[in-house]
């Protein structure tokens, strides 16, 4: 993965006799923060700010080099005004660091350009240490995520295809809400290009996939209205998905489905679940979070933790049971969760793990996948609307696994997750405004928090 780009500027004292009295203390700070970052980042070392002229001539090289992610770095007492040019030179937060030696007079600045920042409406994240202990790591390293997570946001376009689904208002959103709060470019296709598309296909490329699906999946139980050439239609309707997605420059998608393609195309649980899929017959491929129902929302925030995750899929389930008692939320979705949840860690492993299966609901017919996310640390999280503003909710846990006889207590043919979690399920109860809820892989609170810091939202931890 390559490493993000950071810029750390340090400031200077405006009085240069003051400040060469105490140089020393700067350059072996800059050589401690070369050290503790170093290997994380890409680092960018400004030369040292002594002067408004100085501020913007290395805020405009922070332009050029493309850095988003700004450290403002304070070893000693330092001129406070000498941030402005670089805090307003980025349309983001900025990070203030400092140290807690008693002789460097660190914090004093750190708390004197905070508060002039802050009191100017420019936002700034403040912290003071070792710059190798775990605990300022941590902040710096959920700064430089949530800037980049926020960034990527920024240069993502959605694909809405068809509208709402089956009369379920959480999925809707406004796209000019969607602009100005996120900086996403929202477009909308109707679903019939999905009938067109699948239906002049090349032939070849059609029975690929449809050979490697039959070959790779070892169950796949044909019946009801699950039929081989139903299965041919769910694979066309993924390539025409796919070929969309790269044509339209689609960086995350939510497809309507139900009722108008369930009930006389076919249904498009397999397409999406191979959208959010790492790979396919081609090999290797970027998932593209994608949300059945054409849940909005849901595939922002699926697509939030697949940039928290560095590229890693998402997906979106069902919320079916939750307590406090057991500490288990119990998630299941229609059949369009990547089968990479069945094993991240190996793409042949995974495809022995799930089953084919008729659908429950569907006219035109057609298969959901059925499986058990493997056991693993998760983050599971939505964005939702409180009053018309927006809201991040989440918190982190494991992933259980059960015989697939505990399937039959929800729906049998679904996926699922069973999250086990420490988190206060009476305010999640009330707080949560949204039937689905979005996972991946991984421990995220931290940047999720960071990022709802950045673009202006409200964050809930459910988290005890």
């Amino acid at each position: 993965m390559e490493k993000r780009k950071v810029a750390v500027v340090t400031l200077g004292d405006s009085r240069r006799e003051f400040y060469k009295k105490r140089e020393s203390i700067v350059l072996s700070e800059i050589e401690k923060v070369k050290k503790a970052f170093g290997n994380k980042y890409d680092l960018y070392i400004s030369p040292i700010v002594f002067d408004a002229e100085d501020g913007q001539n290395i805020s405009d090289e922070i332009k050029r080099k493309g850095i988003q992610a700004v450290i403002l770095h304070v070893p000693i007492w330092a001129t406070p005004s000498l941030a402005f040019r670089i805090a307003y030179g980025t349309s983001y937060p900025v990070l203030l660091l400092g140290n807690l030696q008693r002789n460097t007079s660190s914090l004093v600045t750190l708390l004197a350009v905070a508060g002039m920042l802050d009191q100017t409406g420019k936002k700034c994240i403040r912290v003071s240490g070792d710059y190798e202990d775990d605990q300022v790591q941590e902040k710096v390293n959920a700064f430089v995520q949530g800037i980049y997570v926020a960034e990527g946001i920024r240069r993502s376009s959605y694909g809405m295809i068809g509208g709402r689904s089956i009369g379920i208002g959480t999925t809707v959103a406004d796209p000019s809400q969607w602009q100005s709060v996120f900086g996403v470019e929202f477009d909308h296709c109707d679903q019939y290009e999905i009938v067109y598309r699948a239906k002049a296909l090349d032939e070849e490329r059609v029975q690929k996939h449809l050979k490697w699906v039959k070959e790779n999946v070892p169950k796949i139980e044909y019946g009801d209205r699950f039929t081989e050439e139903t299965l041919e239609l769910q694979i066309r309707s993924y390539l025409a998905l796919k070929d969309m997605a790269a044509e339209k420059k689609y960086n995350f998608m939510g497809i309507k489905c139900q009722q108008d393609m369930s009930d006389h195309f076919v249904l498009q649980c397999l397409g999406v679940a191979l959208l959010n899929n790492p790979y396919d017959a081609d090999g290797e491929k970027i998932p593209i979070p994608t949300s059945c129902e054409c849940d909005c929302d849901g595939a922002l925030t699926m697509r939030i933790l697949n940039l928290c995750a560095e590229g890693k899929p998402s997906c979106l389930l069902d919320i079916k049971f939750f307590d406090g008692v057991s500490k288990e939320f119990v998630l299941a979705n229609c059949g369009s969760v990547a089968p990479y949840f069945a094993d991240p860690d190996h793409q042949e492993e995974a495809m022995k793990k799930i089953a084919l299966m008729p659908h429950i609901f569907g006219e035109a017919g057609g298969a959901s996948i059925q499986f058990i996310s493997k056991p693993g640390d998760v983050t599971v999280a939505r964005l939702f609307r409180s009053n018309g503003k927006y809201v991040l909710g989440c918190f982190e846990g494991t992933t259980k696994m059960y015989p697939l006889e505990k399937l039959k207590e929800t729906t049998y043919c679904y996926p699922h997750a069973f999250v086990e979690a420490e988190a206060d399920y009476e305010k999640f109860y009330e707080k949560i405004n949204s039937n689905h809820l979005h996972m991946v892989y991984g421990k995220y609170a931290n940047i999720l928090k960071m990022f709802c810091e950045i673009v202006g939202i409200d964050y809930i931890c459910f988290n005890k």
